[in-house]
């Protein structure tokens, strides 16, 4: 079998995404500026479904999933799929129950309705700062995976890979607010199912 390495078409692919996301960075931060704290966080509340629905997608289809979840159901068996219907089960719940008794209220987070919940801005900062520890440390395993990938297949070091990946992300998603969150997770979407496609056909072969 092979070595699995990294041709020239495989940097331009991962060039391209990244200049791809940076530009939509600066698109949104630049050219179209986002007025409003609503606008910049929000999209005006007017973005489409569809981009919307494929930017959640991705959002909980991280490399940990889409590498971790493989490696475990091949050596431990599929009993962790029970988890996955859990989180199904639990979306539904969600759908018809949180998801009308929030909407109307026009919040921008979770943490806001803390916030109003509660009438305490110690509960809404004490909830934020607990989400943004989740996030970062969330985030340090998200980014360390891929990174480890690109240093078997790419030979690109590994602190390499955390910190370009991270100050793309940052940069983007800084300059251009949700809305080139969202499209850049299109793109996301489109190149992890399209990759997983095409993995399945040539296994098949």
């Amino acid at each position: 079998m092979a070595a699995l390495v990294f041709r020239t078409i495989d940097y331009c692919v991962m060039a391209v995404f990244l200049l791809f996301s940076l530009a939509l960075g600066l698109y949104y931060g630049c050219w179209k500026k986002q007025t409003t704290p609503e606008e910049y966080l929000l999209g005006n509340r007017n973005m489409h479904l569809i981009p919307v629905a494929l930017s959640l997608l991705v959002t909980y289809a991280s490399a940990i999933s889409v590498m971790g979840v493989p490696a475990e159901v091949y050596l431990y068996d599929s009993m962790m799929l029970h988890l996955y219907v859990g989180f199904s089960l639990s979306y539904l719940i969600t759908a018809f129950t949180i998801v009308p008794l929030v909407y109307p209220l026009r919040i921008t987070s979770a943490y806001e309705y803390l916030g109003q919940r509660f009438q305490s801005r110690s509960v809404q900062l004490l909830g934020a700062s607990i989400g943004i520890l989740q996030t970062v440390l969330y985030m340090s395993v998200v980014l360390y995976a891929p990174a480890l990938a690109l240093e078997a297949v790419a030979g690109i070091p590994l602190w390499v890979s955390i910190v370009v990946v991270g100050i793309v992300g940052t940069i983007y998603t800084a300059l251009g607010g949700i809305k080139s969150v969202i499209w850049t997770d299109v793109l996301q979407c489109i190149v992890l199912y399209v990759g997983i496609i095409a993995t399945l056909v040539l296994v098949s072969e």
